[in-house]
C-alpha cells in the first residue's frame, strides 16, 4: 500500500472554503450503484480502487463573449480564479483555466497521477484537458483546464469536474489518500519547477523523464 497526500486552494493566495461547505475528493465508488454487472468485474474494481472524483466547489456561471468571458463572480474573485492565456482563442473552442488547485504528492517511488475528464462535465458545456505525470519526482498541482463548448454555462456546486487516478508503472500498487497541509519542501520544489517551466517551456518534460529513469535504478552496484 502506497500513500499519497492532498490539499487544495481556491485562487492564488491559498484560500480555502469552510470545511462544512467544501466537498473533498471522493472515492470513485462513493454512492455508486453497485447493482450494475460491470461493478462485479475485477478490472473495473481495480481501476476504481485508486480513483477519486473532484467536484465544483461553488455555483459558477460563465458566459463567453467574443473576446472575453463574464461570470457570476465579483471582479476580485474572477481575477483570482480565472486564467486566460495569450492564445485562449486560437483553437476552435476557447480554452481557459480555473484555479481550483488540487495538490497531490507522495513520499513513495514510482507514483503517477492521471487527471481524467468526467463524462458528465461535457453535458454542462465544458471539456477537461487531461494530463498525467509522475508525482514521485515532479510536484505539480492540478488545475481545471477546459475547452469551452457552449456560450452560456452554469456549474452547480457539486458538479463532477474530473477524476484523478493514482498508479504505479513498475508495480501493482493500491493507494491510501490523506489530507495534509503542503509541506515547505514541496512548496520549494514547486517554485523551482515553476521557474524551470517558465524559462524552458515544455522542455521540463526532459527533466521529468531523467528523474523517472534514475528513480527506477537499483541504488546498489553488483560486481
Amino acid at each position: 500500500m502506497k500513500k499519497a497526500y492532498w490539499s487544495y486552494r481556491i485562487g492564488e493566495d491559498g484560500n480555502q472554503l469552510p470545511p462544512d461547505f467544501y466537498e473533498a475528493p471522493k472515492p470513485y465508488k462513493t454512492g455508486y450503484d453497485m447493482k450494475y454487472d460491470h461493478a462485479k468485474c475485477p478490472a473495473w474494481k481495480k481501476w476504481t480502487d485508486n480513483t477519486w472524483v473532484v467536484t465544483q466547489p461553488f455555483d459558477l456561471g460563465i458566459k463567453v463573449k467574443q473576446f472575453s468571458i463574464e461570470t457570476n463572480l465579483t471582479q476580485e474573485a474572477y481575477d483570482d480564479y480565472f486564467q486566460l492565456g495569450d492564445n485562449w482563442l486560437s483553437g476552435s473552442h476557447p480554452e481557459i483555466q480555473m484555479k481550483y488547485v488540487m495538490s497531490i504528492w507522495t513520499e513513495d517511488k514510482d507514483v503517477w497521477i492521471e487527471q481524467i475528464p468526467h463524462p458528465l462535465l461535457s453535458r454542462y458545456g465544458l471539456e477537461l484537458i487531461p494530463a498525467t505525470f509522475p508525482i514521485s519526482v515532479w510536484f505539480r498541482p492540478m488545475v481545471v483546464g477546459v475547452k469551452v463548448l457552449d456560450s452560456d454555462i452554469f456549474l452547480p456546486k457539486g458538479t463532477p469536474l474530473y477524476y484523478f487516478r493514482l498508479y504505479s508503472k513498475r508495480s501493482d500498487s493500491d493507494f491510501q489518500l490523506q489530507q495534509r497541509d503542503v509541506p515547505e519542501k514541496m512548496v520549494k520544489q514547486l517554485n523551482e519547477n515553476n521557474t524551470l517551466r517558465k524559462f524552458t517551456m515544455f522542455n521540463a518534460w526532459d527533466i521529468i523523464k531523467g528523474r523517472v529513469s534514475k528513480e527506477g535504478k537499483c541504488p546498489f552496484r553488483w560486481n
